[in-house]
């Protein structure tokens, strides 16, 4: 056995190997820290080390078998015989080992030191989340990309002082290619967070980056190989990291996170209904409450898919599929929502969800803005959060309250036309009509399908009396207006310009007509208390009640009962105890000074 060892030693086997092995470990560093940014796929670093592998076998094999001597590479047996053969590989390795190992540990000192500082040393004031990439073979796991991003979104916007750009804005750039300066100037941010996810089996690999704004310099890269029962670890530990750089300049701690799942089919069947949800079509709404009721049967205890349930079931009544079920789906969503805050009493979007529903179904003012108001405590950084209680203070008349939060909701999330298009709203109240219509044709610009955006710019050049503008937007836009909101701008653009007559006309087209389906009750109820048709805007305002159409309460429609003279039936229908609590909130916040009307009445029967 000694001799053995000593012939080894002898031949430099020994040798050799420390330095292949010292170089192999470098080539597969190299190879983790620009894989991910090449995206490189999974059997790549297999094959790598398998080639490695082989390769060290073959070296080893060639270092007992040849020399390199001062003649060249000569078989160890003919050194041995040719005395005027001498070895020149010893001294040479020895060079090769030590320079190896030098930089070997050179590397390894700087990923364990400096690499992990880098983080800590730069200030991160603000950061998007990009929709993860998915890398799968089959390219069927979009769900679960999406999923990982809005997960670690969510657990990076409870981080105080830390701005962090919403959902609708970051994921505006799914799919494009974009560098990501450009990304980080148009979203306002500091830093991008950017990755990628691949699953084969079981097996499951994410990538992730975070990258400076400014210049595009990478701050950090990494790699996080496991199975998929592992991912809640692999989320928090990519959160970690971006917050090990936070809490060294903002001291503050991130709020509490919502109590996850362990069961990752429950996870998956919730990550599906958040990706449906965010679809925003009949269909698909159906689709995610079909996914997070499996969500629950398959985890009962899992808070975040109770609230996704009510969020989703909140939503449902403005899609034409849901019309008419109101009642049922609040009962439904009400419950869902309470349970979710049972289980977990930190969970912020259960909160927002109730607020919501208790203002639009319930009507109770008082305890919708408990709620919403608990869920910007738990959450202040939350998009969706900050823009319900702007919507809420926005319904009952506090236009300056919500001109502060519906702004709030622009800015975090710059890129969503709902967003934009509400703050607009809320100048067209107080006023201020330039930056209204400016914020409106921000919000079509940003998604020209925006279909509230239309109708609302026509509202706003009509209050601000730009009437030639208001009919060239009818002549040119009427599909984008949509059928029954042209007719309707239509008619109050002849009730402005003196023509009762067509007004009447056209109210009675509206009413009695087939786009009277197109309308909703409320709108209806409107209409018909423009033309002065007391009998039937009275009628379609108890239906409006009786049928919880959401947007009974919105003051562009029925502000106060005072803003309707000479229509008794409209104010008996509006006669109710709720509503009546509604209009003495607004009656407040005006003499108040927090909220300002601007009300077109012009109605026929003060035109005839």
């Amino acid at each position: 056995m000694r001799s053995f060892v000593h012939e080894l030693t002898q031949r430099h086997v020994i040798k050799v190997g420390v330095a292949y092995l010292a170089i192999a470990w470098i080539f597969l560093q190299l190879a983790g820290e620009i894989g991910p940014i090449l995206d490189a796929p999974q059997w790549f670093y297999r094959v790598l080390l398998g080639l490695l592998g082989a390769g060290f076998v073959v070296t080893l094999v060639l270092s007992w078998i040849y020399e390199v001597t001062n003649k060249g590479i000569r078989r160890a047996s003919e050194v041995e015989s040719d005395a005027t053969l001498h070895s020149l590989g010893g001294r040479q390795l020895d060079f090769i080992v030590i320079g190896a190992l030098i930089l070997a540990l050179g590397y390894f000192v700087w990923e364990s030191r400096f690499s992990e500082t880098d983080v800590g040393q730069d200030t991160i004031e603000s950061i998007a989340v990009l929709p993860f990439r998915d890398m799968s073979a089959a390219q069927d796991q979009a769900y679960f990309a999406d999923g990982m991003a809005e997960e670690l979104l969510t657990a990076l916007s409870r981080i105080p002082d830390l701005q962090v750009a919403g959902r609708t804005s970051s994921f505006a750039f799914k799919g494009e290619q974009r560098d990501l300066q450009s990304i980080a100037a148009e979203l306002g941010v500091t830093h991008i967070l950017e990755g990628s996810i691949r699953t084969s089996g079981n097996q499951l690999r994410v990538t992730a980056q975070l990258v400076k704004g400014e210049d595009g310099f990478q701050v950090w890269a990494r790699e996080f190989d496991g199975e998929l029962s592992d991912i809640f670890a692999v989320q928090d530990e990519i959160s970690d990291l971006v917050v090990s750089g936070l809490k060294l300049h903002m001291g503050g701690n991130a709020a509490p996170r919502p109590i996850a799942t362990t069961n990752t089919d429950a996870y998956h069947a919730y990550l599906l209904g958040r990706y449906n949800l965010a679809q925003r079509t009949g269909q698909s709404i159906q689709a995610a409450i079909d996914q997070f009721r499996s969500a629950i049967a398959l985890d009962s205890g899992y808070s975040p898919a109770y609230s996704g349930l009510a969020t989703t079931l909140a939503v449902s009544p403005y899609y034409e599929a849901f019309i008419g079920k109101s009642a049922d789906i609040a009962a439904e969503a009400t419950a869902a929502a309470e349970m979710a805050i049972a289980i977990d009493p930190s969970n912020s979007e259960a909160y927002a969800t109730l607020g919501f529903l208790r203002l639009i179904f319930a009507r109770d003012w008082h305890g919708a803005e408990e709620m919403l108001v608990k869920a910007i405590d738990l959450h202040p950084n939350n998009a969706g959060n900050v823009n319900l209680y702007g919507d809420f203070l926005y319904n009952v008349g506090d236009y300056i309250g919500a001109q502060k939060f519906e702004g709030l909701a622009a800015s975090l999330e710059p890129l969503s036309a709902a967003h934009q298009h509400e703050l607009a709203l809320v100048y067209g109240l107080l006023g201020d009509f330039d930056s209204a219509i400016r914020q409106e044709q921000l919000a079509i610009k940003i998604n020209p399908n925006f279909s509230n955006a239309w109708p609302a710019l026509g509202s706003l050049l009509l209050q601000s009396n730009r009437l030639d503008e208001l009919q060239s937007l009818l002549d040119s836009r009427s599909n984008e207006l949509g059928e029954f909101a042209a007719t309707r701008l239509a008619l109050q653009l002849d009730l402005a310009t003196g023509n009762p007559e067509s007004a009447t006309a056209t109210g009675m087209k509206l009413l009695h007509g087939t786009l009277a389906k197109l309308g909703g009750y409320t709108k209806l109820a409107h209409v018909a208390a423009l033309i002065g048709d007391d009998d039937a805007a009275a009628n379609w305002f108890e239906l409006a009640y009786a049928q919880d159409d959401p947007i009974i309460i919105s003051p562009i429609f029925f502000f106060l009962p005072e803003d309707w003279p000479h229509m008794p039936k409209l104010h008996a229908a509006m006669d109710k105890s709720d509503l009546v609590q509604l209009y003495d909130r607004r009656r407040a916040n005006i003499a108040a000074g927090t909220g300002r009307v601007l009300v077109i009445l012009n109605s026929a029967s003060e035109k005839l």
